[in-house]
């Protein structure tokens, strides 16, 4: 019996040693280029998956096969779409589509049915995450028919994420690719 405690001990300290924090394997080119891209503010997230929070709604869909090929209630494949979020100076910008629930009615119109706001955000923060040698992208803006609090994780490898919370929805998060933004 005295073993078995023993042996429980050894594999919980060595499960909490393999949970540990781990730190970035970026190189020194991917960080310094990551940090010219937030110092210029002139970037772009383009989402390729968009994750939903669960819903028995989302799961019913998927299960009628409605939802792209390769997706899930849980990760739907949206590269087919204009789907990005920006910061250009002090503005930001975003055109998203929206899987999930609406909590609060708001106006309709059916050309307006993802996520979409521009202008100037409020609290906007853009700070070193030290774990990843990333950075954690918050703020806050409003469309004029909901709120919405935005936190986007910028990678020294451009990959990206992000979540957003509505006023009117379910929150829903992104996945995709940073890059710089190129006026057309």
């Amino acid at each position: 019996m005295r073993t078995l405690l023993h042996l429980g001990i050894w594999i919980l300290i060595v499960a909490a040693m393999g949970c540990g924090g781990t730190k970035t394997t970026a190189s020194a080119e991917e960080i310094e280029a990551l940090d010219n891209l937030v110092a210029n503010r002139s970037f772009e997230i383009q989402a390729r998956w968009a994750r939903p929070m669960p819903s028995q709604a989302l799961n019913s869909i998927s299960n009628a096969q409605l939802l792209p090929n390769g997706s899930n209630a849980s990760r739907i494949d949206i590269t087919g779409n204009a789907s990005y979020l920006r910061l250009v100076g002090d503005q930001v910008e975003a055109d998203l589509p929206y899987y999930g629930e609406r909590q609060m009615s708001g106006g309709y119109d059916p050309q307006r049915t993802g996520i979409q706001f521009e202008g100037p955000p409020e609290n906007l923060q853009i700070e070193r995450n030290s774990k990843t040698m990333g950075y954690t992208m918050r703020f806050n803006i409003n469309n004029g028919i909901e709120s919405f609090q935005v936190v986007a994780q910028l990678m020294p490898s451009r990959a990206s994420s992000f979540s957003i919370v509505s006023s009117h929805r379910t929150q829903i998060r992104y996945e995709g690719t940073l890059s710089e933004f190129e006026e057309e």
